[in-house]
């Protein structure tokens, strides 16, 4: 990994002389040129080959001190990220962080060797899963199908055959969702609450969260319950009439019903950041809906003690430049607290970070230029 040194310093020497033959900018010019073009490595090379007996060196010298300390945290950044995508097993996100730091130092043979081993597990797992995906589609299992390509979504989000999975699982599931819930829809509005059950039960089998389905299911339960108080959930008759609160609810009302059961099932599961996410979600389709904001006040009181130990554990986590888990820790303090100052000043701070980091990754790789 010499080679690549070298030749920026070769090419950096070379720009150097024949601009400075030519009289057409000073080296510190042409480095800053080069600094505002995105190439850190060659504006460096322009500084460090000025005299020590030049007017500019004193001047380049504290470009040097600068640039090269941003460089190293530019470095570091990015090699924070990688291992954070890689912890969550985001495999083709890492190997993307991994090589940006790799070509901001390309010597860097350990960062290498590790880059090539997961490359070598992305296309062995990738592979795997797109496997088990073509098996499934072809075999009408879309329940199945889709778990495979939330999983090869985790792994590549790059990844060209991930678009077309999306849509041949999205035109083939959408639409057999979309009749399961028209055909529902018509056994609520009927009093054929059995079938209308059956037909939401199947959506979530293709969808498991799917708010509508969960809706009608929680507004069938609370007609059987009121019909035959006391009975349980699966005894009581799925064709009692028609509860008029039922008839007359709205689809936002509906959709928000069923997020408030989402946040209910994710409660249960102990994943209380995810039943305020659909809390919010329902308040969004019905704010009025008196149960969620209960229900939400409550979830957030439980987790209220937990606020100090993620604001502290998310500045650790951006004094070490993990600023991706820097910022979940703090958007956890903001679920509890949407108005918390301190994370949301942290947050934004990383954010800013986490933009800049994206800019550069958008910027011309250096030598790669016309």
């Amino acid at each position: 990994m010499i080679e690549p040194r070298r030749r920026h310093l070769e090419r950096a020497a070379l720009t150097l002389t024949l601009c400075l033959g030519l009289g057409c900018t000073t080296a510190m010019e042409l480095g800053e040129r080069r600094y505002r073009e995105g190439d850190r490595l060659a504006a460096l090379e322009t500084w460090r080959g000025i005299r020590p007996d030049h007017f500019s060196y004193e001047r380049a010298q504290d470009r040097i001190a600068l640039v090269q300390e941003e460089f190293e945290a530019l470095v570091v950044r990015y090699r924070k990220r990688a291992a954070y995508y890689e912890r969550r097993e985001r495999l083709a996100e890492s190997v993307l962080n991994y090589r940006l730091a790799l070509k901001l130092q390309p010597d860097d043979r350990e960062s290498l060797e590790h880059v090539q081993k997961l490359v070598r597990e992305l296309e062995k797992r990738r592979t795997a899963v797109s496997t088990r995906f073509d098996e499934h589609f072809a075999a009408g299992d879309l329940a199945a199908a889709g778990e495979a390509l939330v999983e090869l979504r985790s792994l590549d989000p790059f990844s060209a055959e991930l678009a077309s999975a999306e849509r041949a699982l999205e035109s083939a599931r959408g639409g057999r969702i979309e009749k399961l819930l028209a055909r529902g829809r018509r056994g609520f509005t009927s009093g054929d609450h059995r079938s209308a059950a059956r037909a939401f039960r199947q959506v979530l089998a293709l969808d498991k969260e799917n708010e509508s389905a969960q809706g009608y299911l929680s507004y069938i339960a609370r007609i059987r319950s009121e019909e035959r108080p006391g009975m349980p959930e699966s005894t009581a008759p799925l064709d009692a009439a028609l509860d008029p609160e039922g008839l007359d609810a709205s689809d936002a009302e509906i959709r928000a019903e069923g997020f408030f059961q989402n946040a209910l099932a994710s409660e249960r599961a102990g994943d209380l950041y995810a039943a305020i996410r659909f809390d919010l979600e329902a308040l969004r389709a019905n704010p009025v809906h008196r149960r969620v904001r209960s229900h939400l006040a409550r979830v957030r009181g439980r987790l209220e003690p937990q606020v100090p130990d993620l604001l502290r554990a998310g500045r650790e986590h951006y004094q070490q430049e993990d600023l991706q888990a820097a910022l979940d820790q703090w958007g956890k303090v903001l679920l509890v607290d949407p108005d918390h100052e301190e994370a949301s000043e942290y947050s934004a701070r990383a954010e800013r970070l986490l933009e800049n980091l994206e800019r550069l990754r958008a910027e011309p790789t250096p030598g790669n230029r016309r």
